[in-house]
């Protein structure tokens, strides 16, 4: 499944921190679906997330996993 970039971007910044955004149900199902298939804590999926975005060259960064647990 691909999907945009933009879908992944966050949609409102409430706050400074990066847990102030609000996300859009799409990239936390998303993150929420990568966590169940592989197995991974939620600071290991962070990383992977971010890993992964790294290789394929595309410029974003996975939620923290503390804005993932409130998700």
């Amino acid at each position: 499944m691909t999907l945009p970039c933009k879908v992944l971007h966050c949609l409102k910044q409430h706050c400074h921190r990066r847990c102030g955004f609000i996300f859009s149900d799409t990239e936390i199902e998303t993150i929420l679906m990568v966590k169940g298939i592989f197995k991974l804590p939620l600071r290991g999926l962070e990383s992977f997330l971010n890993s992964v975005f790294t290789l394929m060259n595309i410029p974003l960064k996975s939620l923290t996993y503390i804005c993932i647990s409130r998700s």
